[in-house]
């Protein structure tokens, strides 16, 4: 087989730079960056079983995210990468295909991706550009309004536990013109200060609003949420950590959790020895029972070609 140099490039490189950076993004997304200090400060100083991670440790953060490409191969994405860029294409148009048919909001028509911040984007005729992000995105919502049919509540709140760089807060305040009020928490400050700065670029805020760490018992109050989410983060979190998320979201009376594992069959904690542990149990003793779940893609032959086994975990409430 014989690579060129766009596909050595694509084999090596952890992001897509075709698409320019802005010179905001240039100055601001630096590892200097006023609040992004404040904000590591901050967390440092907090006694929590939260911040002594087993995944997003220091030296993983220093080493695999760089702030400006953001959206590319980092902690927060992974792509799904394959030797060629013709084989992504044609792995992302099976994806594309199968996650338009679970779409009943139209959101392929409504939801954009432009490819920024060295997002892996694919373009086809007729299609328009996708990208995990984007794809990823629409499952989600899709499998929200077929189980709870957001789009028919008055005002929507959702709590989003490991929002990352805010994904999917600018995916569903951008679909749905009845989010009320969509928070971002994450227990790296990186992912808060990305959170901030990308949903403010995305001209978000509000109804999206980030939350810091150190912030949240004031911030948010029982009552105040229809839903969380919490998308690949408990699998990357000790148990320790996902008991003391699941006693926030009890004690906010919280009343349904959409979670999508890592593993597709099980829900596994990653202690920071790098065991795994069942965190089921952790649910069922706040009084969270499982309502459905089902795989990300629906049609078997599609989830083998991609291949995607994420599935998603419904919680609701006794």
């Amino acid at each position: 087989m014989t690579f060129t140099d766009k596909d050595r490039a694509y084999r090596t490189q952890l992001y897509d730079d075709t698409v320019p950076l802005p010179t905001q993004a240039k100055v601001e997304l630096t590892a200097q960056n006023a609040r992004l200090v404040e904000l590591r400060e901050a967390y440092a100083k907090l006694d929590l079983p939260v911040v002594h991670p087993s995944r997003w440790h220091r030296p993983a953060v220093d080493n695999f995210l760089d702030l400006r490409w953001f959206r590319g191969e980092t902690l927060f994405v992974w792509h799904y990468r394959e030797l060629l860029p013709r084989v992504d294409e044609l792995k992302y148009f099976v994806y594309a295909r199968a996650v338009r048919d679970s779409d009943t909001l139209g959101l392929f028509e409504r939801l954009e991706e432009d490819g920024a911040f060295g997002c892996f984007a694919y373009s086809y005729p007729g299609w328009g550009r996708v990208s995990r992000d984007l794809l990823q995105s629409i499952a989600e919502i899709s499998f929200l309004e077929r189980e709870l049919a957001l789009s028919d509540y008055q005002a929507l709140r959702v709590l989003d536990i490991g929002a990352g760089y805010g994904r999917l807060a600018h995916r569903m305040t951008s679909a749905l013109p009845n989010v009320k009020d969509y928070c971002c928490v994450d227990v790296v400050p990186e992912a808060t200060f990305l959170s901030e700065w990308y949903l403010g670029y995305r001209q978000c805020l509000p109804p999206a609003r980030v939350v810091r760490l150190d912030h949240l018992e004031e911030e948010l109050q029982p009552g105040g949420f229809d839903l969380a989410v919490n998308m690949h983060s408990f699998s990357e979190c000790p148990l320790a950590a996902i008991q003391w998320w699941v006693d926030r979201l009890s004690r906010l009376d919280v009343p349904h959790l959409l979670l999508i594992p890592n593993e597709p069959e099980t829900l596994l904690s990653t202690e920071t020895d790098g065991s795994r542990r069942d965190f089921a149990p952790i649910f069922a003793s706040a009084g969270y029972e499982l309502r459905c779940r089902e795989p990300l893609i629906s049609e078997p032959a599609s989830r083998e070609l991609i291949p995607l086994r994420d599935a998603f975990y419904l919680f609701a409430r006794k």
